[in-house]
């Protein structure tokens, strides 16, 4: 009998064992037929959700639009498209949203108009310190509420009923629908915000949804799982139950190896494994990244690349077929010859269909003689040496060696290479302390008012010291800002794109795209390029 109670006790033992192995192995798959559930990695974990202070970055971006959802959205045909706003009416001086009667709170209570206004004055507020508050600029009294000449409830938005809400404008504004799919945007339910404190967003508890999904567990450093918000007013267009974030920061390499064992549903690639994944066998999915990279002049008088010579011969020198096909080389990466991304829209039209760019090409000679022109103009020592500020990653470095070199080999100019972490290299940038600054220029709006407002607004200058600050930009600014219709827009934007160009205050060099393996049974995978993020709202897993 007491071997008999060892024997059932060990395979007790192993019955524990394998069952746990099984729950482990279960847990561990990327694709989860019966559960419609998926696993996905993230690039970073947001700092916070709070939709106020948080950074305009993809992975925050990506986990707020799963979680939260204001006036406006982009529907699965990336259609723009109403989210809590059921109906509006747009004038040259307001809007006025109707609120759907069955938005609500991931705790069952509905969205109110009160529940903007409350967002919208507290994102205007100076205490804030939101960092993109200034893209609310077309609402009437915002520039003066947040410099603090205003009051808050001076700011041009009201509750005229729990279900309507009217926003008045500064001035005409034919992208601010658009501006309303921004998540600074979003709703914010006071009593839940107020009693939440300093660490409102920055946990499960802590955070409150009215998006498609809501937050089941928040394991700081490892992972975030949502699950299908019943409270969602669209959730039978919602397939999925369940989606985790998980294996934070793993690189391109590392996601493949996680694609192939099964551990995830989608793996972002890069030039050195998306010809691995294609001899595997898979199917690669190509997308717009969102990022067009530039390099951004200053305009600072001390620096010499204040002067228009010296930035006409730089720009001269450039070989972007080179730059993109031998220097980058990375699957999908596209010339860029407009500042403005090729996918961007006027009122439904892409841009760059309606006005193409002319065709950037290198001539050292004429390079040459603008140099001349910039060596009369320039004392001697501003030409010494020339500063290109970059972050500090691989891509980044190719091409600021490239840069470095042409400028070098033809125009026997010393570049030095100032690499950054993010933060620095943008505070460097906006103040203007260095000639050159490499960026990717990620969007806020699907349309050219999102970057023709921080370069010409004059109200920005404060804050971007080493842009070019002429009034000949601001009135363009102007013009282009109060355009409406298709014809006088496209123009005005034109106008405003050729004056760069003239200028050369910036110089546009490729625009990158994704590559990703999607697992064959995910449906309905979606990528937005406006910051830049995978979109699993409206993706399924078919059945076998």
């Amino acid at each position: 009998m007491q071997g008999l109670k060892v024997g059932m006790t060990r395979l007790s033992v192993i019955v524990i064992w394998m069952i746990a192995i099984a729950i482990d192995q279960a847990s561990a798959r990327g694709v989860d037929p019966d559960a419609q559930r998926i696993v996905v990695s993230v690039t970073q974990e947001p700092r916070t959700l709070n939709t106020l202070t948080a950074e305009s970055v993809s992975y925050t971006a990506q986990m707020l639009v799963h979680v939260n959802e204001g006036l406006m959205r982009y529907d699965r045909r990336r259609q723009l498209s109403g989210g809590v706003a059921q109906s509006w009416k747009v004038s040259p001086e307001r809007i006025e949203f109707q609120l759907r009667a069955d938005a609500k709170w991931s705790d069952g209570t509905p969205v109110t108009a009160h529940d903007f206004v409350f967002a919208w004055q507290a994102l205007l507020n100076p205490n804030t310190a939101s960092p993109s508050a200034n893209l609310a600029s077309p609402i009437k009294n915002a520039a003066k509420v947040l410099s603090g000449a205003l009051p808050s409830g001076e700011l041009g938005v009201r509750a005229i009923a729990h279900d309507r809400l009217v926003v008045e404008l500064e001035h005409p504004c034919a992208w601010c629908l658009k501006l309303m799919t921004n998540s600074i945007f979003y709703p914010i339910k006071q009593a839940f915000f107020e009693a939440a404190g300093d660490g409102y967003a920055t946990s499960r508890t802590s955070h409150l949804s009215n998006g498609a999904f809501l937050i089941s567990r928040w394991e700081r450093g490892q992972r975030i799982t949502i699950q299908k918000n019943k409270h969602y007013w669209n959730q039978e267009a919602v397939a999925l139950n369940e989606i985790v974030f998980d294996y934070i920061g793993a690189d391109s390499k590392t996601q493949l190896n996680l694609f192939r064992s099964g551990q995830i549903a989608v793996a972002n690639l890069d030039r050195d494994t998306a010809p691995s994944a294609s001899q595997l066998g898979y199917r690669l999915k190509t997308f717009p990244s969102g990022h067009l990279f530039n390099i951004q002049f200053s305009h600072q008088e001390a620096l010499a690349s204040a002067n228009q010579n010296l930035r006409r011969a730089i720009s001269l020198v450039i070989d972007k077929d080179t730059l993109v096909n031998r220097v980058v080389a990375s699957p999908g990466t596209r010339i860029a010859d407009s500042m403005f991304h090729d996918w961007l829209s006027v009122d439904g039209t892409r841009y760059i269909d309606a006005r193409p760019p002319q065709k950037h090409r290198p001539d050292y000679q004429a390079a040459r003689g603008y140099l001349a022109k910039a060596r009369a103009e320039l004392e001697p020592q501003r030409l010494q040496r020339l500063t290109l500020t970059i972050n500090d990653t691989t891509l980044y470095r190719r091409v600021a060696e490239y840069v470095q070199s042409q400028l070098k080999n033809i125009l026997q100019l010393d570049v030095a290479i100032d690499p950054q972490t993010t933060q620095m290299m943008v505070e460097k940038w906006r103040k203007g302390t260095t000639d050159m600054t490499l960026l990717t220029w990620p969007v806020d709006v699907d349309d050219p008012m999102d970057q023709i407002s921080f370069l010409g607004d004059p109200s920005f200058r404060a804050v971007f010291q080493g842009l070019y600050a002429g009034d000949d930009m601001a009135d363009l600014f102007y013009i282009a800002r109060n355009a409406s219709g298709l014809s006088a827009r496209l123009d005005s934007i034109e106008g405003v794109h050729d004056f760069f160009d003239q200028k050369v205050t910036v110089m546009p060099l490729f625009e990158t795209y994704g590559t990703a393996v999607v697992h064959p049974r995910v449906e309905g995978y979606r990528w937005q390029p406006v910051r830049g993020f995978a979109d699993f709202r409206w993706a399924r897993i078919a059945p076998e």
